[in-house]
């Protein structure tokens, strides 16, 4: 079965990167290594252009994207005449990508070929609600396309209120390569007492300001940041910092190699990710894949994640841009041992059960070669 992939791909420095560029090389990835039926054709939507370089709600911003996304439509209906794939898989983040994701649906309709978008983001509970521009665009999506799959839960019972029978939920899986490097360097790493980790993009939606605020005000808790970062929000966090300590506590690291953040979250007392919003994030799976002590915000499909059950807690989840609320949440875990070794152990076997590529690709699978029976 040949299957036409619509979506950020590629890892090169020249492109932005994307958690949907991240579960796209996963599924790839994984497909190669078990030699199975599918036959994937990645199609690029990568961006080349950041968006620190548009002019901010300027004219600037939407023609550059409107001319990147463009290209890469006019390449994937190109793939979907010369390809002839049984099925489009079309990714998206909504908002008015949901315009591309209609122009490709219809396109490989007319062809009498499936298609499903895949929303990897988790506001449709609120687009739903809202009813305004962007649920009108997902209705014609819903109409158009053969599945659609979300990746949390509240965003399912929302479709589902609206009667539609063609939605699945699929979570997002956690990366094979990624969990054989954690187990690699578990046995050589030591957790060092009263340090926290954040790891992601370096700017306020991730709500690195609240994060600062909040672990400034622990006495003895370090604090490293992974993730790209401009100089602007480096010296506004530093300058924060400075208030305790002259700011020797936290440790603005940048980027490092994949390999390099297992091995961080293997060392960290605490992971601490108090992001606005967020749809399904990887570095959540990778952090319980390395058995860590997790603070984050109720935030998409995040306490879905980390909801309680028999076995105890899985993470502490605060409300998000509350900087009080996560500083005592912070002050709690790192004052509980046992509490950090309950969270870690939980996490670590949640992950495994719940997440693995294995099960998600079958997920995956089922609704190539046998669509959505709502």
């Amino acid at each position: 079965m040949k299957i036409l992939l619509c979506t950020p791909y590629l890892d090169t420095p020249d492109v932005v990167s994307s958690g949907i560029g991240i579960w796209a090389r996963n599924i790839m990835s994984y497909n190669q290594e078990t030699d199975s039926d599918m036959e994937i054709v990645p199609v690029s939507f990568d961006r080349h252009t950041h968006i620190e370089e548009y002019t901010v709600g300027g004219f600037k911003r939407y023609y550059s994207g409107i001319k990147e996304v463009g290209r890469c439509v006019k390449n994937a209906i190109r793939k979907i005449r010369t390809e002839k794939p049984d099925a489009v898989h079309i990714c998206t983040s909504g908002s008015f990508g949901f315009i591309k994701d209609i122009i490709l649906a219809r396109a490989a309709r007319r062809r009498g070929i499936k298609s499903i978008v895949h929303c990897h983001f988790g506001r449709i509970p609120e687009i739903v609600e809202k009813k305004g521009f962007e649920q009108k665009l997902l209705k014609i999506v819903l109409g158009l396309a053969d599945t659609v799959i979300v990746i949390d839960g509240k965003s399912y019972e929302a479709l589902g209120k609206l009667h539609y029978n063609n939605i699945a939920y699929i979570p997002n899986p956690l990366s094979v390569a990624f969990l054989r490097e954690a187990g690699k360097q578990a046995d050589q790493t030591t957790r060092e007492a009263g340090t926290a980790l954040f790891v992601g993009h370096v700017v306020p939606t991730k709500g690195v300001f609240e994060l600062v605020e909040s672990c400034c005000k622990v006495s003895g808790l370090s604090l490293r940041i992974i993730g790209k970062c401009n100089n602007e929000m480096r010296q506004k966090l530093l300058s924060m910092a400075a208030k305790r300590d002259d700011g020797a506590w936290l440790h603005m690291v940048g980027e490092v190699p994949h390999s390099e953040v297992a091995r961080e979250m293997l060392r960290a007392d605490a992971f601490i990710f108090p992001s606005h919003t967020e749809g399904f994030p990887n570095v959540i799976l990778e952090a319980m894949a390395c058995g860590c002590a997790i603070i984050t915000t109720a935030v998409g499909a995040i306490p879905e994640m980390l909801e309680e059950d028999g076995s105890g807690k899985y993470g502490l989840l605060v409300a998000p841009e509350k900087a009080d609320k996560l500083e005592a949440a912070i002050a709690s875990l790192m004052g509980d041992e046992g509490l950090k070794a309950e969270i870690r152990k939980n996490a670590r076997r949640r992950v495994v059960e719940r997440y693995s590529m294995s099960a998600i690709w079958k997920q995956l699978k089922d609704v190539w070669e046998n669509g959505c029976n709502g």
